[in-house]
Formats: structure tokens, sequence, C-alpha cells
């Protein structure tokens, strides 16, 4: 599993709503809002594999101006001498990642 720490930023009018969608989100761990700012942070848990699928599908949501990646732990994927596969080769400008299972109308649910 990986772990992944991020700061979302919206325009203050979405924040309650984007904060109740992204608790709604299968894998999201906490949401808070970032005081006096208009961002929240985000802990989300995924497995390593699929990871960047969700962070794709937080930035897409719906009044996301910006994601920022803060921290990203996979320390649980590291075998005994501290490394992990790579993940598929994906060329630039080839679309976004596949669809991380249950994605879709409603979210990571």
């Amino acid at each position: 599993m990986a772990i992944a720490g991020i700061v979302v930023s919206c325009l203050r009018e979405h924040l309650l709503p984007l904060c109740s969608e992204l608790r709604a989100t299968r894998g999201v761990l906490e949401v808070q809002e970032v005081p006096d700012a208009d961002k929240l942070a985000v802990v989300l848990e995924s497995p390593s594999r699929t990871l960047q699928g969700y962070l794709e599908y937080v930035n897409g949501l719906p009044h996301v101006l910006a994601l920022d990646v803060a921290f990203i732990n996979y320390e649980d994927d590291l075998d005994s001498t501290g490394h992990m596969p790579c993940p598929p080769h994906r060329p630039k400008g080839h679309g976004p990642w596949p669809v991380v299972e249950g994605v879709g109308e409603g979210g990571l649910q």
C-alpha cells in the first residue's frame, strides 16, 4: 500500500462540498481544511500500482483548481533490498492513467 499526503486547492465556496465528496471517497483517510487558505489537506491510501489513478481522479473532481503532492510513502511495497517494481511505462501525451477500479460516477466508493 501507498500513503499520500496532498493539498487540494479550490475556491472558498467549494470547500465544503469538495470536503464532503472527498470524505465519501474510498481510500481517503482524512480531510481537513487548511486554516486561512482555500485548500484541503488530504491523506489517501491505495495500492501502489493504482495511486497515480487515485491522484488523477481527485485532480479531476469538479472545482479542484490544483493538486499538490506533499508526501508519498511506498515503504510497505519495498522488498528486502529496498526496491519495488516500477509502474508500467506510459509515454507522455497518451492520456490519463487507466481508470482505477471503482472510479466513475459517484467516485471511489
